[in-house]
């Protein structure tokens, strides 16, 4: 009720600085509140290292070789493909069964949301490896859906941002993520892992598999590594990495910790987002028009502003959906613009001011920012900002402000 409260007051006072708002709405949202309420934790000192795209893979799995007590994974989507050679999600399950093998403690936890079963199963075939390897693995309650890219190694690094263990994403898809050196965010984590961790389940239920064997057929022989998709790479960060401190906001953190970020900006704001929805007036209280409407704001008190959203040929629905967003954010003098249509920027990130940078799973979508469990973190360093700006910039060569010519709406 607290969060309801405080999200209704600050839906108001952003109401009051932008006069374009939607039609009344005739319900209100039901908040599912995991997490702390009304306050922001940390802030925590970090030393951060940078691992967009191409640069995330063999940057886990060196953390993962080096692990030498625990490994600790929450993780939305996790695959592998046996049936071809060079499979990037074999090769994570090959560095997590070696860290088995020297004593490491694995303690995977996946998502098993109901809404989407094809997640679950594929989940369920990466963990059931790591399971006969003497891992241990569980499932989230199916009523909520544990969309976060969290990992924790020995209690001090934490690996957070929008990656999933999926080919696309460790291959194609622009990803914006982040190992943090923190014992104190290690903590916090570990603690947000065990809360989730608490009312998992060891098993999916049998309704997750069609009536046929979802096991896989025996492979006779490996098939050769495709044509890889479109991707595009960006240089590593400093080896020595940058420091400054870090925020944890995740789940309904995120919203009060975003607003603040916002509202304080004086220069400039960069976003990166792969799902940004308006609702229209569909809900009385409606975090995503309140985000929608402290960007319009800011741009209002002449911060400069400007928005990349995802308008991919390979999720057209998620392309038109972000439209509305784009739409209106226009009217209120925010630079929108589409990625390219070949690519699926799949990042979720704000640079603020250059020296602010969020980064994490949360889209800006209702069930992101008001059900799901979402690991995202607000860091304080200049260093970092810069980095972040650069690869935000080299995204933005690339985009564009027109819908694809496949769009047939308005």
């Amino acid at each position: 009720m607290k969060y309801i409260m405080l999200l209704t007051v600050l839906f108001l006072s952003s109401c009051a600085s932008v006069s374009t708002k939607p039609a009344p709405g005739n319900q209100t949202h039901k908040f599912k509140v995991s997490g702390t309420q009304g306050r922001v934790s940390g802030p925590y000192n970090g030393i951060f290292y940078p691992i967009p795209n191409r640069n995330y893979l063999p940057s886990l799995l060196s953390l993962i070789d080096s692990a030498k007590d625990s490994i600790y994974i929450l993780m939305y989507q996790a695959r592998y493909y046996p049936d071809y050679k060079g499979d990037v999600g074999g090769e994570i399950l090959n560095h997590l069964t070696s860290a088995l093998r020297r004593g490491v403690r694995v303690c995977a936890m996946f998502d098993a949301s109901d809404w989407n079963k094809s997640v679950g199963r594929h989940n369920y075939e990466f963990g059931e490896v790591l399971r006969k390897h003497g891992a241990e693995v569980m499932f989230d309650p199916r009523d909520v859906t544990s969309h976060d890219k969290l990992i924790i190694v020995d209690g001090k690094y934490v690996v957070v941002g929008s990656t999933n263990w999926s080919f696309y994403a460790l291959e194609s898809n622009n990803e914006a993520s982040c190992i943090i050196k923190s014992p104190g965010l290690a903590a916090y984590f570990t603690e947000y892992f065990n809360r989730i961790r608490r009312l998992s389940i060891k098993k999916l239920p049998s309704f997750y598999f069609p009536k046929r064997r979802y096991k896989r057929k025996k492979v006779v022989k490996k098939k050769k590594e495709g044509t890889k998709p479109p991707s595009m790479s960006f240089p590593p960060g400093p080896e020595e990495g940058y420091s400054g401190t870090v925020y944890p906001i995740s789940n309904r953190d995120y919203v009060l910790g975003i607003h603040k970020a916002i509202k304080d900006a004086k220069k400039e704001i960069l976003v990166l987002m792969l799902s940004a929805r308006y609702y229209n007036g569909q809900y009385e209280y409606d975090a995503n028009t309140l985000i929608m409407r402290d960007l319009g704001n800011a741009a209002k008190r002449g911060v400069h502003t400007e928005v990349i959203l995802d308008a991919s040929n390979f999720n057209r629905v998620n392309t038109v959906q972000n439209k509305p967003f784009a739409d209106s954010l226009r009217k209120m003098g925010v630079m929108a613009y589409y990625d390219p249509l070949n690519v699926t920027t799949h990042a979720k990130m704000l640079v603020i001011d250059g020296q602010e940078v969020i980064i994490g799973s949360t889209n800006w979508s209702y069930h992101a920012l008001e059900l799901n469990d979402e690991a995202t973190v607000l860091i304080k360093s200049k260093g970092l900002a810069k980095y972040f700006k650069a690869y935000f910039n080299k995204i933005k060569d690339m985009s564009g402000t027109k819908m694809p010519g496949w769009y047939r709406g308005d």
